[in-house]
């Protein structure tokens, strides 16, 4: 969800409260990034303020730690996990600067989608990062500049998407951690779900890390 104003923002924030309140096994991850630059001063100078509140909630709180373990985040009902741009960033309230390990492709591919490897490749060349577990491991699904262009996006759904769950598992294998996060900007045109491979993903994880 994109937030426009800071009355939408607060009250996005207050029905993210309210739900994890209602729902003690959930976890929410926000990021806050890409806003217009003459919005950003006002965004750095409040942010903190406004979510302050959540530090001490009864119903959530925020998670000072930028990659935990689920099951610690939800026995301590830290289940709130806020993410900003570095230039957002201000040290004190319990959020982290939007720091991760991107399978992003400048380029975009434009015959096919890119292979297994050379998605592995381009996480594996952030080295410190990836050696990192601070750093949230992400595969980029975009069709601009990531594993297809539009044009693409039938044949990355019927027949490529579920490669991201072989990348999983190289990662794990290489890394000795999983994929933390795919990011999606289309709805395809097949019918394989991605919730349907992101729950195969988790699964496989599961059995590896508990």
């Amino acid at each position: 969800k994109q937030w426009v104003s800071t009355q939408s923002r607060r009250g996005a924030m207050s029905e993210i409260e309210e739900f994890l309140g209602a729902h003690r096994d959930e976890i929410v991850v926000v990021r806050f990034k890409d806003h217009a630059e003459d919005s950003r001063s006002y965004i750095r100078e409040h942010l903190g303020e406004e979510l302050k509140h959540l530090q001490t909630s009864a119903k959530v709180q925020i998670n000072p730690d930028p990659n935990p373990r689920l099951g610690d985040a939800i026995t301590s009902n830290k289940r709130l996990l806020i993410f900003v741009n570095g230039g957002f960033y201000r040290s004190g309230y319990g959020f982290n600067p939007l720091s991760q390990v991107e399978s992003y492709i400048g380029g975009g591919a434009t015959a096919s989608c890119y292979s297994t490897q050379e998605i592995v490749n381009k996480l594996m060349s952030d080295k410190y990062r990836v050696a990192n577990d601070r750093y949230p491991l992400q595969v980029d699904w975009y069709y601009t500049y990531g594993l297809c262009l539009w044009d693409l996006a039938g044949l990355c759904d019927e027949m490529v998407l579920h490669r991201i769950v072989e990348v999983n598992k190289e990662i794990v294998n290489r890394t000795h951690r999983p994929i933390n996060l795919v990011m999606i900007d289309y709805a395809g045109k097949g019918n394989v779900r991605l919730a349907d491979v992101v729950k195969e993903i988790n699964q496989y994880n599961i059995k590896l890390f508990t």
